[in-house]
């Protein structure tokens, strides 16, 4: 199951009463038809927990201590359950089908069901999304009116054929079709331009555009704890806020006036700027951000995340331009071991990108034009380095080999659990990296193969250099 990018993604947490007398494990009896792993797995919060596929035949236990979502994956495929202590249920699948195939049945299938039947309802929509984004705003609004109308006819009518449903599963679903309605209202001014093109004629969205958003309650912090659509709505506007207030550190100013401004609830206040914190340190230049760091350990009462965005501080620190990069040093397609500290006095762009990635995979044949343009300039060095797993370094190969990829091609010992995931903080892919002659950092978060920056930088890299006349 490929995930959604907008459109209705499944929460994690659900609101529901728990009845304390009831057990709190829960057995999944699966039969795959035509495995395509040796291994059947489910994550939660935290946890994993993974079963062996033994003649298509597979039984997870675990514990729940409160209603879940549940990420189920077999192969590269995955798929939302929605699972409560004491459920005990089936599951069949066939991997050729995985998302037409992927079924519960007996206690507490109804949800997850449910949330299956919903993705494929959604799958259509998710297709048209470069039409639907590149639209008018009053096709638009149209649509995403549509899509809304469609969504709660299914739950209406899905739950009333399934009356064993849970009454807060009910009651949460029908509130998250309205906040991710909201969401995707309020991410169209700036998903337009992606999807619309540089040609494209601006938009008039009108002073009043978000006035539907004086409906919704910003400081709901149930909702915000326990409905994830809910929190990426609230997220999402004031994302939009910060926007307007320019890039860098200014975005990060707007965010917190905007924060200020908008939200009362300190447990949100301190939700959505932990957010906004970690994204800006992991991808930005963390130079004169210490100030927020501190406006943030002031406003928050919560530990944790104090506690992590000082460590998310500190790494960005020894991130900033002109850092030393830290090493790493892994193998080749020919098993041979290149450390990265052999190409010194060359500069390096790295692309960490996974077999598995689509928008990696999108950036390739970019990749492959942006390298053959500097092929001969052997000062510059391009450098793939794949966080596949090491059970797929057959596919990583393949792909290499299919795609004609060329350059340095590395693959990563332990996946994002690998040094360069962990010391550069890497927390999605593709993601590039430039690295100068010295070995020091250039850019931690360098442009796309795809964009024009890269092609300025590029340039830039490539003229001679002056040396001085003694």
């Amino acid at each position: 199951m490929k995930k959604l990018f907008v459109f209705f993604f499944p929460a994690f947490l659900f609101f529901a009463c728990q009845n304390t007398e009831t057990s709190n494990a829960v057995k999944i009896t699966g039969t795959i038809e035509n495995p395509v792993s040796e291994n059947a797995t489910i994550r939660y919060g935290d946890s994993t927990v993974t079963a062996d596929v033994v003649d298509g035949k597979f039984v997870l236990d675990f514990e729940l201590t409160q209603p879940e979502m549940i990420t189920f994956k077999h192969g590269t495929e995955s798929g939302g359950l929605y699972l409560e202590p004491g459920d005990n249920v089936t599951l069949t699948l066939n991997p050729e089908e995985f998302d037409e195939t992927l079924r519960l049945a007996g206690d507490g299938a109804e949800e997850s069901n449910y949330l299956l039947a919903k993705y494929l309802l959604n799958e259509k929509y998710n297709e048209k999304m470069k039409d639907i984004y590149s639209s008018t705003p009053a096709e638009f609004a149209a649509s995403m009116d549509k899509i809304k109308t469609e969504n709660e006819q299914h739950l209406d009518t899905y739950s009333k054929a399934n009356q064993n449903m849970n009454s807060d599963f009910i009651t949460n679903e029908k509130s998250s079709l309205l906040y991710t309605w909201a969401a995707d209202k309020i991410n169209y001014p700036s998903y337009y331009p992606y999807y619309a093109g540089e040609d494209a004629p601006e938009l008039e969205l009108g002073d009043d555009y978000l006035s539907f958003m004086d409906k919704i309650d910003l400081n709901d912090e149930t909702a915000f704890e326990n409905n994830r659509q809910y929190a990426q709505m609230v997220n999402a506007y004031i994302n939009g806020m910060g926007q307007k207030a320019g890039e860098g550190l200014d975005n990060l100013a707007g965010m917190f006036e905007a924060v200020n401004d908008k939200i009362k609830s300190s447990k949100i206040k301190s939700g959505i700027l932990s957010k906004t914190l970690t994204n800006f340190l992991n991808y930005n230049d963390a130079t004169g951000a210490e100030k927020y760091v501190e406006m943030f350990n002031k406003m928050s009462t919560d530990e944790k995340q104090k506690k992590a965005i000082a460590e998310t501080h500190e790494t960005a620190m020894k991130l900033l331009k002109g850092k030393p990069a830290p090493t790493f040093n892994y193998t080749n397609t020919k098993g041979e071991a290149v450390p990265l500290e052999n190409l010194k006095g060359k500069s390096v762009y790295v692309d960490v990108w996974a077999t598995w990635c689509g928008p990696c995979k999108r950036e390739i044949p970019h990749l492959k034009e942006l390298e053959a343009k500097y092929h001969k300039n052997e000062d510059i060095v391009f450098m793939s380095v794949s966080i596949d797993k090491m059970e797929d370094k057959e596919k990583w190969l393949k792909m290499v080999e299919e795609k004609e990829l060329s350059g340095v091609q590395l693959m990563a010992d332990n996946d994002w659990k690998s040094s360069i995931c962990t010391d550069y903080a890497i927390r999605g892919i593709p993601r590039f990296l430039l690295i100068d002659k010295d070995g020091n950092i250039m850019d931690k978060n360098a442009p796309r193969p795809s964009s024009k920056e890269i092609k300025e930088v590029m340039a830039d890299l490539a003229k001679p250099k002056m040396t001085s006349m003694k």
